[in-house]
């Protein structure tokens, strides 16, 4: 997805759909096989949580490049997480994800 500014980020992200755990481990198994249009499902069943975390950050995470870096780092977990294998769910990782996420986008802006 393309993002305009923030608020673009913000409704784009609004309208994309959470996936039940059966969903996810659907789309793991095709994603595995290959199919990048399940990987792009996954990624964007996160996309909210990005959102409101950005939206709940103080100061200079409440911004486009910030919402950006965390959609790329839940793109690698997605890569490295494997959803058949682990015990937890990917939703518990998440929030760590975004906490490592906007650490390490402070530390390349400063």
């Amino acid at each position: 997805m393309v993002y305009v500014d923030l608020q673009d980020f913000y409704n784009k992200a609004a309208a994309c759909k959470r996936l039940s755990r059966e969903e996810e481990i659907n789309c793991a198994k095709r994603m595995k096989a290959g199919d990048e249009e399940a990987r792009e499902q996954l990624v964007q069943s996160y996309l909210p949580m990005i959102a409101g975390h950005i939206k709940h950050a103080k100061g200079d995470l409440q911004s486009l490049g910030c919402a950006l870096y965390c959609a790329v780092e839940l793109e690698k977990a997605i890569d490295r997480f494997d959803f058949l294998q682990d015990s937890e769910p990917f939703l518990h990782r998440i929030s760590w994800i975004l906490r490592q996420g906007t650490a390490k986008y402070l530390t390349r802006q400063a």
